[in-house]
């Protein structure tokens, strides 16, 4: 059975650093004490310490003058931005895997995956390479933010990804950390049965969406 609500050591630990961040105008927003029951404890649940994490980091990389909302929050503990985990952003990333300054692992990794090849003759500019190596770049940050390996497989794009939309490109990523994370956890990769146990316990949906 999934958690209805984060639990209220976790929300008094996220009310005080929201608060420390932001001053009145999380106090006078969001109230001087976390709400058990309110809407950032329902909107939180299922996330653990090392998420919020991410998500303050967001928030204190973002520097905006008012707080997120909690949908927004949450987004931000589950698909952490690269530079909020101090790798390099993705403008960063894709310049240094095209001059093949590989001393990052992450960036290595994404850029193995990605085409060495390609990558030593490709340009700045060039649009449809950016797309390829953004979208592999960022499954290996989230690989790398959960430990999972680095060098595993990252499966081939079906069609050209100049002609794919935002959502059809999450869908490669999340199917492809999942495949990550059956490898890593040893379930048998065939027969429809064990892929449905994970995707339940992972409650991973269509669209890119993990809810936890």
């Amino acid at each position: 059975m999934r958690p209805q609500k984060l639990p209220d050591r976790l929300l008094e630990r996220l009310w005080m650093k929201m608060a420390e961040m932001y001053g009145h105008r999380w106090t006078s927003s969001f109230g001087e004490k976390a709400d058990p029951a309110g809407a950032w404890s329902s909107s939180l649940k299922g996330l653990n310490g090392q998420q919020l994490a991410h998500g303050l980091n967001a928030v204190a990389h973002k520097g905006d003058e008012w707080p997120p909302s909690a949908p927004a929050f949450r987004a931000m503990c589950l698909n952490p931005a690269p530079e909020t985990l101090g790798l390099p952003a993705v403008d960063d990333a894709f310049h240094r895997a095209l001059t093949g300054s590989y001393r990052n692992k992450v960036v290595r990794a994404a850029a193995n995956a990605t085409g060495i090849f390609d990558l030593r003759h490709g340009r700045t500019e060039d649009a449809a390479l950016r797309r390829r190596f953004q979208s592999t770049y960022l499954i290996m940050v989230q690989r790398w933010c959960d430990g999972l390996p680095l060098d595993a497989p990252v499966q081939a794009a079906i069609g050209h990804d100049s002609q794919k939309t935002v959502a059809e490109l999450a869908d490669e990523q999340a199917e492809q950390l999942l495949q990550a994370r059956i490898a890593k956890q040893g379930i048998p990769q065939c027969g429809q049965a064990a892929r449905e146990a994970l995707l339940a316990s992972l409650s991973i949906r269509r669209g890119g969406q993990v809810h936890v």
